[in-house]
């Protein structure tokens, strides 16, 4: 009997932890609203704050900066000077985003 209510506990806590999470999503979202984002940027600042709540590895931050990174010479080769600029913007978030990762996991590890 004792596995079930420590099964009821953590499954209140994981419910109550999930709320906080959404919570701070939607006020992301509206953050973004309110600063007359545009829709990619919100994505981008949500995928900040989900890698901040839920302990995306760094790695994964890396992967849409190269793309993006990539796609910006051929963007200036194709004429499209404005897309590039964009892109090259993006490539700053993730690659800033990663760098914040890369730190925080640095002193987790030396925490452990």
């Amino acid at each position: 009997m004792a596995m079930n209510d420590e099964k009821k506990l953590d499954m209140k806590k994981l419910v109550l932890e999930r709320k906080a999470d959404v919570i701070c999503l939607l006020l992301g979202v509206a953050l973004g609203i309110y600063f007359d984002w545009s829709i990619v940027e919100i994505i981008i600042f949500l995928v900040f704050i989900w890698s901040i709540l839920w302990s995306i590895p760094s790695r994964f931050l890396v992967g849409p900066a190269i793309f993006f990174l990539a796609l910006t010479p051929l963007l200036l080769m194709l004429d499209r000077k404005e897309r590039a600029e964009e892109f090259a913007i993006y490539t700053y978030y993730f690659l800033a985003m990663a760098v914040i990762r890369g730190i925080i996991e640095v002193r987790k590890e030396k925490t452990d």
